[in-house]
C-alpha cells in the first residue's frame, strides 16, 4: 500500500491507527542511523579502497554516518554471513566482491545461502583479477611461469587475497589443466599477499589489487584470469583466450541482507550513480586499477544468478565438492 493512500485510511480510522510500525518510520526516515559497511577482505587491498569511496561519499555530500569494518578470513565469507544475520533496516551492508557469493559457497557449507539471504543493490567498480610478478621477476609471460613449473615441481609459490575464491580456483584449475605441480600460499587480504611478493616470499600473486603496484612499475602482469582484455595491454592473454576451464572477472558493490526496502535499494542506487558521476570517483578508480561499471538491483541479482549457476557448473565438472 503506498504511503500516502495508507495515510488517509489511517485518518480515516482514527488516530490510534497512525501509530505506525517501526520498521515503516525507520525507512521513512532512512538513514537516521549510522550505516556499516563490511569489507570481506584485510585493509589496504582493492577492495578497501572501493569500499572506503562509497563510505566517503555519503559521509561528506549525504551526512550519512558510514563506516568501513573489515572482516577478513575464511575465504572472505564472514562479513557476507555477519550482513545475512543483520536486520533489514539498511544500517549494516557489505561489499561485494564474486568469491564469496559464486565460488566459494559450491566448495564448503556456509551460514547463508547467496541467492536466499541476500539483497544485491549495486555495482559500481570492474577490475581483471591478473597473475601478476615482481618487476624483476625471471618470469617474463604466462609461457615461462608454464615452463618454470614443469621445470621445478612444487617450487612456483602463487598467492591470492582469499583461499578457495575465485582468483583462486581459476589458477588451480588452469595449472591443473596443464598438469602442473604448484605451492599454493593463502592470505587474508591483496596486500598482505602483495607484501609477500615484494619481500620474495612468493613468486606471483593473482588478485584485482595490482593498480598502485602496477602504476608505479614494481609489479609485472602476465595474464589476465577472466575474459576480457586490459585496455593498456591488450598483448596479455586472458583464461578464456588460454582455453582454461575457468574465467572470472571482479566486479565489486554493495549488498544487503535480504528483504531489503525497496526505499533504502533506492537510496542506495542514487547515491552509487551520484558518485559514479564525480571527478573524485573517476581519479581514485584509475589509481587502483579499475573501471566504472553500474548495475542497479535487478541486473545485479541477474549478474549473481548466473554466475553461481555456471562457476557452480564448472567447479562440479572439475570434481570439486563441498
Amino acid at each position: 500500500m503506498e504511503r500516502q493512500q495508507f495515510l488517509s485510511t489511517a485518518a480515516g480510522l482514527g488516530a490510534s491507527a497512525l501509530l505506525l510500525p517501526t520498521q515503516v518510520r525507520a525507512q521513512a526516515k532512512y538513514p537516521s542511523k549510522p550505516v556499516t559497511l563490511l569489507v570481506p577482505f584485510a585493509a589496504g587491498g582493492a577492495a578497501d579502497a572501493l569500499t572506503r569511496m562509497l563510505a566517503d561519499y555519503v559521509r561528506n555530500k549525504r551526512g550519512v554516518a558510514a563506516a568501513v569494518e573489515y572482516k577478513p578470513g575464511a575465504g572472505a565469507t564472514l562479513a557476507p554471513g555477519q550482513v545475512a544475520r543483520a536486520e533489514p533496516d539498511g544500517t549494516t551492508l557489505g561489499l561485494y566482491s564474486i568469491s564469496p557469493f559464486v565460488v566459494v559457497p559450491h566448495m564448503q557449507k556456509l551460514p547463508y545461502d547467496p541467492l536466499k539471504d541476500f539483497t544485491y543493490i549495486g555495482i559500481y567498480a570492474y577490475i581483471p583479477i591478473a597473475f601478476y610478478v615482481k618487476a624483476d621477476s625471471a618470469l617474463k609471460d604466462w609461457a615461462g611461469v608454464l615452463q618454470y613449473a614443469r621445470d621445478n615441481p612444487g617450487k612456483l609459490r602463487w598467492g591470492t587475497s582469499g583461499v578457495r575464491g575465485a582468483a583462486h580456483m581459476a589458477v588451480e584449475t588452469a595449472f591443473r589443466k596443464e598438469g602442473l605441480k604448484t605451492t599454493f600460499v593463502p592470505f587474508t587480504g591483496g596486500a598482505e599477499a602483495i607484501t609477500a611478493l615484494l619481500g620474495n616470499h612468493i613468486e606471483a600473486v593473482v588478485s584485482a589489487d595490482y593498480g598502485p603496484q602496477l602504476t608505479s612499475g614494481t609489479v609485472r602482469l602476465l595474464a589476465l584470469t577472466g575474459t576480457e582484455k586490459l585496455p593498456t595491454q591488450p598483448a596479455l592473454p586472458t583464461f578464456k583466450d588460454l582455453g582454461y576451464p575457468l574465467s572470472t572477472e571482479a566486479i565489486y558493490g554493495i549488498f544487503g541482507p535480504a528483504k531489503l526496502p525497496k526505499e533504502i535499494v533506492t537510496y542506495w542506487e542514487g547515491a552509487i550513480q551520484d558518485m559514479m558521476k564525480t571527478e573524485e570517483f573517476a581519479t581514485d578508480i584509475k589509481a587502483i586499477g579499475a573501471s566504472p561499471v553500474y548495475m542497479d538491483s535487478a541486473r545485479f541479482t541477474a549478474n549473481v544468478t548466473e554466475n553461481y549457476r555456471k562457476i557452480g557448473e564448472a567447479i562440479d565438472a572439475l570434481g570439486f565438492k563441498k
